[in-house]
């Protein structure tokens, strides 16, 4: 129609130019009553067009637990996304049992199941994993159940938290060593002549191993003198002198030791010009204790001094050719019998504790008085 001039004539040719048959349109329908068929129109001819199968990808989504990942496979390839890069996206509050907005510093995690037999106040939740933060314990104090036993918590092997029973006193919680002989007329642990020094060690990893090396020790110990004067003795001022020693350490007789000092001494009066013992046999026992601290992994020792003076030798000590030696035991079992003043350090007893301990030797005191209180009676005298 284009080519046409304006008397209706095709200068193609010498025909008249007429109208085209068929029109310009063109469209696509789905054949209704077979979805695999177009219909095709084109020029107002209609054209019947079937669809040819194709073979088409699947599109899904998957898991791989081992890896932590989401899998997305699509027509154009694989797509990983990460458990972590969800994790990214995801707040701990959007889980729907969670429950922990505005959660404040330190507060954990615990799961609420809710309140099943509630009192006055009380309203029931939904079961979530709920904050909370552990309350100070203000008034409240940890009472033993009935058999002395506190209830703890503590970890497992696993990490895991359970309770445990916690004794009031643990077991072996200390140990007593009977190290020497307490009985007074029994001579089974020596008696010693004259003036000495004597090493008495401890064997603390030995008596306590359950605590040796794992923690200090408190050790006190209990002790007792006898200083015995026989016919063939004289008359003596005595004094034992026993400090505890920390291996590497070196006796602090200023500030640890224990000294016991009186008399072994016999008492006569004159009768027709002779002496008539009135007191025989003197002999003297006392007792003493003190209590010192040992660092973690640490032995210790006792060093003791023995030391005797008379009238003749004072200021100085009174020795003797027989200073040191041991008394025989047929000779200390009978009574009046030894050949010169002795004494033994016995019923020796020594307690060790677990500590923790601190050793200060410059405490805080009261200074020095030049005049004592009155001697007032705080209750009324009735000798």
């Amino acid at each position: 129609m284009s080519n046409c001039n304006q008397c209706n004539d095709n200068p193609c040719s010498c025909n008249e130019c007429k109208p085209a048959r068929y029109s310009c349109g063109f469209d696509i329908q789905v054949d209704p009553y077979d979805a695999s068929t177009w219909l095709v129109t084109m020029n107002g001819c209609l054209h019947r067009v079937k669809i040819p199968k194709i073979s088409e990808t699947c599109t899904h989504l998957s898991t791989d637990f081992s890896g932590a990942n989401l899998i997305y496979n699509g027509e154009c390839g694989q797509d990983i996304i990460s458990g972590h890069q969800l994790g990214e996206l995801i707040n701990l509050n959007d889980l729907r049992d969670v429950d922990v907005e505005d959660a404040d510093s330190c507060d954990i995690m615990v799961f609420d199941p809710g309140c099943t037999d509630c009192g006055d106040g009380c309203k029931p939740k939904p079961a979530m994993w709920r904050k909370y933060h552990i309350p100070d314990a203000g008034e409240c104090e940890i009472e033993p159940d009935s058999d002395g036993y506190y209830h703890v918590l503590i970890k497992d092997d696993c990490g895991c938290i359970k309770e445990c029973r916690l004794p009031v006193v643990p077991n072996s919680s200390t140990v007593i060593n009977y190290v020497r002989d307490s009985v007074p007329d029994d001579p089974d642990f020596p008696w010693y002549y004259g003036q000495y020094n004597d090493t008495i060690n401890l064997h603390l990893a030995n008596n306590a191993p359950q605590y040796f090396g794992k923690y200090d020790l408190e050790v006190t110990v209990n002790y007792g003198i006898q200083a015995l004067k026989s016919d063939n003795a004289e008359n003596v001022n005595f004094r034992s002198l026993v400090v505890p020693v920390v291996q590497g350490d070196s006796p602090n007789v200023a500030r640890e030791s224990s000294i016991l000092q009186s008399w072994a001494m016999s008492h006569g009066r004159i009768d027709d010009l002779s002496v008539v013992p009135h007191i025989p046999w003197g002999s003297t026992s006392m007792r003493g204790s003190f209590t010192f601290l040992v660092p973690k992994g640490k032995e210790a020792y006792l060093h003791h001094e023995f030391r005797l003076r008379t009238t003749d030798s004072f200021p100085n000590y009174k020795s003797h050719s027989l200073d040191g030696q041991k008394v025989p035991d047929d000779i200390a079992g009978q009574i009046n019998h030894m050949l010169w003043n002795a004494s033994r350090l016995n019923a020796l007893q020594v307690i060790v504790k677990p500590a923790r301990g601190i050793k200060n030797m410059n405490p805080v005191t009261d200074p020095d008085r030049t005049q004592l209180d009155p001697a007032v009676d705080e209750y009324p005298n009735i000798g």
